[in-house]
């Protein structure tokens, strides 16, 4: 038998077909629908498996996620999807368990699987981007919190009354940390601007541009502070740094593992995330095994 692992975004809905062992056998996509998701993703579905017998079904999505009940309870690029009972659609279609969850949450369940983790029981799995998504997972069980929002580290308070985050509130790490965060960080720089700076360019100067590793040592600040509170708070064997930003890790990634020794008192060992577009696609076959 198989599962069905679906990844959804803001402009493609990813599936992936996985067999006993877990290893991706198909995978095909769509484009993201304005209207009638979740019915066209069953079409997408039963079109992969052409009859073959899945026992499960685990989707992925951006946003606050009720993982109790199956919905997305506020995303701002998936607002038609917003409190839709997508859990309940896709059982009553294909009469199979079906887990929805928070996207980062399942890219730690896939770097636990196939990736950074595989080799550890109890890890965190940060994914910078926009934002900030987070993954906790403790003696191989993902860390859901009572109503569902546990892993939403890039919400804790990093700077009391700081900058306003996406969310409302102020001083959220993700303020600070997130690549829209660096973006303002440029923004501010009249050397940066005046070069039409984006992130890609600050990473790649770090060494050789006195601005870049101005805005850089200041980024990398924020982020280690982050990491170290988790490592007090929950002290993992490991934390996987995942998302786009990641991809300049090669100019940065040996100076913030400097900043955080040279900070923190307990041992702190940090992995790049192995997988890349497809671990939120993987996790959330992988979220079916973990159940409701």
């Amino acid at each position: 038998m198989y599962t069905i692992g679906i990844d959804i975004g803001g402009t493609k809905i990813k599936f992936g077909m996985f067999n006993g062992e877990a290893r991706l056998v198909k995978e095909n996509q769509i484009k993201t629908p304005k209207e009638a998701i979740v019915e066209n993703m069953i079409d997408a579905i039963k079109e992969m498996v052409q009859g073959q017998e899945i026992h499960g079904i685990g989707v992925a999505s951006a946003g606050i996620v009720d993982f109790h009940n199956g919905v997305i309870k506020s995303c701002p690029n998936l607002q038609a999807l917003a409190n839709v009972p997508i859990q309940a659609m896709l059982e009553d279609a294909f009469h199979v368990s079906v887990v929805v969850g928070n996207d980062a949450n399942c890219a730690a369940l896939a770097e636990g699987t196939a990736g950074a983790a595989r080799a550890v029981s109890s890890y965190i799995c940060i994914t910078l981007g926009t934002g900030i998504g987070g993954g906790i997972v403790h003696n191989n069980e993902l860390v859901h919190g009572n109503s569902g929002h546990g892993g939403e580290v890039g919400h804790m308070t990093l700077v009391p009354n700081g900058i306003v985050c996406g969310c409302g509130r102020k001083g959220c790490w993700e303020a600070y940390a997130s690549g829209k965060a660096l973006e303002r960080m440029i923004s501010d720089d009249p050397e940066l601007t005046s070069k039409n700076y984006q992130p890609k360019d600050v990473f790649e100067n770090y060494m050789i541009d006195a601005s870049s590793k101005r805005v850089v040592d200041h980024y990398l600040e924020y982020l280690s502070i982050g990491l170290i509170n988790l490592q007090y708070l929950f002290d993992p064997e490991i934390i996987v740094i995942g998302g786009g930003v990641i991809d300049s890790g090669k100019y940065w990634w040996s100076e913030l593992e400097e900043k955080m020794a040279a900070t923190a008192s307990i041992p702190i060992v940090l992995q790049q995330a192995h997988l890349k577009n497809n671990a939120s696609m993987i996790g959330a076959s992988s979220l079916v095994k973990q159940g409701k």
